[in-house]
């Protein structure tokens, strides 16, 4: 046979196998009991023989997995790396790696045993993201045959993501801290983040904004047909449900609940009132509030999962102190900035402020040498590239000498 024969096998059944030994409630779970239970009892030397299989349930897991991995790979599965890094596939459930890093990773896995796949494999405590990021600058060291390259591709992510995240932290620190500031001196009240563009399109700019600013986005708002600008920006005339004049001073959750007693008291069911209470709400919000909101809920989501990936919360801390920090901090800003969002209050704006302060310094903390080291990294790297230019140019002038003196016949 002149073509290489596939492996024969089903991934599907040797994650199945994968995960009667370590998925909860299975047997590494029912292992971990009765250490557990034992050593509540003072008998855990009882169980010393047993210790070993607590090894082999997870080693022979992650083979079983890796294995499986291998098959899907050659299949041509996009989380088929992944799944060989020791991701379970409950854990990779709506994700996906970039198509041109895929390629490069699937590659790897499906030549398993001919090329270095140990690259690929899940580092101690590392979430999904993080080993998204760093099998980026990885691929790109392994493809290129120089490491400093593939460091400049995933400082150039992290630094990235620090910059798009950090102001917006700062921000809402500064911001939240001014308004808290005018509302116990001089009793405004406070506003809901996200909400400054529908505060200038109405007329009412925060102090902040230049005038001229002010004077444009009131000019455009005037403009504007009232029934697309409360789309947008929120119907005011229900804020009054929350005792406020304006929408984005009004907590969504009282309008919503003061707009469903109404109409419970008007005869309206209980799903009729529920209906009714959540409409008004959202319409008070408007669509660029609602959709900061639920912006906001996906990222706390899929922060806490980052975080609960990091395992035990001690070890992780011991691990990267400034980097957990900055993540668990990450979540609580996004969280305090969805509350103080949906319900404008001191207590919500003044989590988000202190949430925020904390998150933007931790993170710059994080990625302090990073910033330091990128632009010598980045030298580094033109060098190299300026080498490999150099390299082609001669190898194509050798090439053009060759290629003439072969058709020339007086040669």
């Amino acid at each position: 046979m002149g073509e290489k024969s596939k492996r024969m096998g089903n991934p599907e059944d040797l994650e199945h196998l994968a995960k009667l030994l370590d998925g909860r409630g299975k047997l590494q779970d029912k292992l971990d009991e009765a250490f557990t239970r034992a050593s509540h009892l003072g008998v855990r030397d009882k169980l010393s023989s047993l210790k070993p299989l607590q090894t082999w349930t997870r080693e022979t897991s992650t083979d079983l997995r890796r294995r499986g991995a291998i098959l899907r790979a050659e299949n041509g599965d996009p989380l088929a790396a992944a799944l060989y890094a020791g991701f379970k596939p409950e854990d990779l459930k709506g994700k996906q790696l970039p198509p041109d890093i895929m390629l490069i990773a699937n590659a790897s896995v499906a030549n398993d045993g001919k090329f270095d796949s140990e690259w690929l494999k899940r580092q101690p405590g590392e979430t999904y993201q993080d080993w998204i990021e760093r099998v980026q600058s990885d691929a790109v060291a392994k493809v290129s045959g120089d490491k400093n390259l593939g460091e400049v591709v995933g400082d150039y992510i992290d630094i990235t993501a620090m910059a798009s995240t950090v102001p917006g932290a700062f921000k809402m620190a500064a911001a939240g801290t001014m308004g808290l500031i005018k509302r116990f001196r001089k009793g405004e009240f406070l506003k809901a983040p996200g909400t400054t563009l529908a505060q200038i399109l109405k007329g009412k700019p925060p102090s902040y904004i230049p005038a001229s600013v002010a004077r444009l986005g009131a000019s455009i708002g005037a403009r504007t047909p009232s029934a697309v600008l409360n789309v947008l920006t929120g119907k005011d005339s229900y804020a009054v449900l929350a005792g406020k004049r304006w929408a984005w001073e009004a907590n969504l959750i009282k309008v919503g609940k003061n707009a469903g007693a109404l109409n419970r008291a008007a005869g309206a069911s209980k799903l009729s009132a529920f209906t009714s209470g959540a409409g008004t709400a959202l319409r008070t919000g408007g669509w660029w509030r609602v959709a900061g909101i639920g912006g906001s809920v996906v990222a706390t989501g899929i922060g806490a999962f980052d975080v609960y990936q990091e395992g035990n919360p001690v070890e992780a801390f011991k691990r990267d102190k400034a980097g957990y920090v900055s993540k668990v901090s990450g979540v609580a800003f996004n969280a305090s900035l969805t509350a103080a969002m949906i319900a404008p209050n001191p207590i919500t704006i003044g989590a988000a402020a202190v949430t925020g302060l904390v998150y933007g310094v931790s993170s710059i903390v994080d990625n302090w040498d990073k910033v330091k080291q990128f632009p010598g990294k980045v030298a580094d790297a033109g060098a190299w590239a300026g080498k490999k230019v150099a390299e082609g140019a001669g190898k194509l002038a050798d090439g053009a000498k060759k290629l003439g003196s072969a058709l020339n016949p007086f040669d």
